[in-house]
């Protein structure tokens, strides 16, 4: 079989363990870490605030995110939301923000 695929010894036995365990070779996926905070919806309303103002800032999306969908979440989860869907630096504030 090794011959034939080009898999791993290792990989080889692992898949004949799980047949013998499951009676399948493929393992249904587990999800496995925290549930995202931010649904589709969520993340379709952040795009679609880019879209229609691109230079939107990430507090302004949070505020934003807040007041029309009723949903708290940091910059942290925003930029990362975005990011994942194609979006890439987004400001957190302007120049003259104190921090």
């Amino acid at each position: 079989i090794r011959r034939y695929t080009g898999i791993s010894e290792w990989s080889l036995r692992y898949l004949q363990k799980v047949y013998r365990e499951t009676g399948e070779v493929v393992r249904t996926p587990v999800c496995a870490g925290r549930p995202r905070i931010l649904d589709s919806l969520d993340a379709n309303f952040l795009e679609a605030c880019i879209e229609r103002q691109p230079d939107i800032l990430l507090t302004e999306m949070q505020d934003q995110l807040r007041e029309t969908c009723g949903v708290e979440v940091s910059i942290a989860t925003i930029s990362r939301t975005i990011h994942r869907r194609g979006f890439t630096r987004k400001k957190v504030c302007h120049h003259s923000c104190p921090y």
